[in-house]
């Protein structure tokens, strides 16, 4: 590695984090404004209406740190790439102010040459996006889909699990499922035949998920075979023939925790990571089938497309001689925005007739032909 080039990455990761930063803290504030009251009730409720106003100012900033804090990561897994592409600019517009690029020229390097430390970087930039998505999101995830009406809260709330049929078409139903501890609450899990009568009917206190048994472990849990000419709406204690009750200490099923969530709740799908996306595709409804697989290879396109859109956005600012810095900046700035918000909005829509495989890397190639203009009359 030369020396411009470790000039040139010193001063775009400074610049990056100083812009990540400042737009970090701008969001925050917006938000923190926007809803003030409902931070300032998660306070006096934690605290006590008794307590005094530095107890209070205190606790503010914790709930504050600790619901804005895991946003960190997920603001960077969203706005990692238009974020480079402004480190970028800043960091040529400081070269082009101080006529750097004119010396560089001068002692015969090449402007192609001084575009690669900056592919590089945006490259290590979109590997850590990919460990953030991998091994910090998934864990964050039930702290980052709390609502503002949940300030202060360790995590999701319990919510209900209405009927729900798995790859094998049996349904599970339960008042209650505590994401934290994945344990449901009085839950019924009925296995019907092909024709969708009820054979066996299992019910339980609570199941707890065992990740290492990959099943549900049943207190208190009995199973209810019927015969096939017994509806399955009709009570126990009705006269209908029982073929045998007996207890249980698990049933399993493809309706894991994270599938639960995912039903629940569309964008938790978005913070898996590979493996559970895959576990999820072996075994999930065929309806969440196509959008798993888009976020599965999401991942791998959104590292093509923040390099293309860095790769775009370069000649704005690699120019051999002093220019309007205003109007290069507004210029990128018209390329990149559009280019990375289509892309984002391209990769999940579900386009009819070509599979989530080939759909999600469209904008790929969108933008590789988009590269092609600017660069073909690129003066260096």
């Amino acid at each position: 590695m030369s020396i411009i080039d470790r000039h040139i990455l010193a001063r775009f990761f400074v610049n990056y984090a100083i812009l990540f930063a400042l737009l970090f803290i701008f969001a925050v504030a917006i938000d923190v404004i926007l809803s003030l009251d409902r931070f300032v009730d998660a306070a006096r409720e934690i605290e006590g209406d008794q307590a005094g106003g530095l107890r209070i100012a205190w606790r503010l900033l914790v709930v504050t740190f600790d619901f804005e804090g895991p946003r960190l990561f997920q603001f960077y897994a969203y706005l990692n790439g238009l974020t480079a592409v402004g480190a970028m600019g800043f960091t040529l517009a400081q070269m082009v102010r101080h006529r750097e690029l004119t010396a560089i020229m001068a002692s015969g390097v090449s402007l192609y040459r001084l575009a690669m430390p900056f592919i590089v970087a945006v490259f290590v930039l979109s590997v850590l996006q990919l460990v953030n998505q991998e091994a910090v999101l998934p864990r964050l995830a039930p702290l980052l889909l709390r609502d503002h009406g949940r300030i202060g809260e360790k995590g999701l709330q319990t919510f209900e699990i209405a009927f729900t049929p798995d790859s094998a078409g049996h349904l599970l139903q339960a008042p209650d499922f505590n994401p934290q501890t994945q344990t449901l609450t009085l839950p019924t899990y009925l296995e019907r035949d092909a024709q969708g009568r009820t054979v066996r009917r299992i019910a339980a206190d609570s199941a707890r998920w065992s990740e290492a048994d990959k099943s549900w472990l049943l207190s208190n849990g009995s199973v209810v075979t019927l015969s096939s000419d017994v509806p399955a709406s009709q009570p126990e204690d009705s006269g209908a023939e029982v073929i045998r009750k007996r207890g249980i200490e698990r049933f399993v099923t493809d309706l894991t925790p994270h599938v639960l969530l995912v039903r629940q709740y569309a964008q938790f799908a978005s913070m898996l990571s590979l493996s559970q996306i895959n576990q999820m595709l072996q075994a999930s409804h065929v309806a969440d089938r196509d959008a798993l697989l888009r976020y599965r290879y999401s991942r791998f396109s959104s590292v093509l497309i923040n390099l293309l859109v860095l790769w775009l956005t370069l000649p704005c600012f690699l120019l051999r001689e002093p220019a309007n810095l205003l109007r290069q900046s507004v210029q990128a700035a018209f390329l990149a925005i559009p280019a990375t918000v289509g892309s984002a909005i391209g990769m999940m829509v579900d386009m009819p007739g070509i599979p989530p495989a080939a759909s999600v890397f469209l904008p790929v190639v969108v933008l590789m032909l988009m590269c092609l203009f600017p660069w073909t009359f690129f003066k260096t």
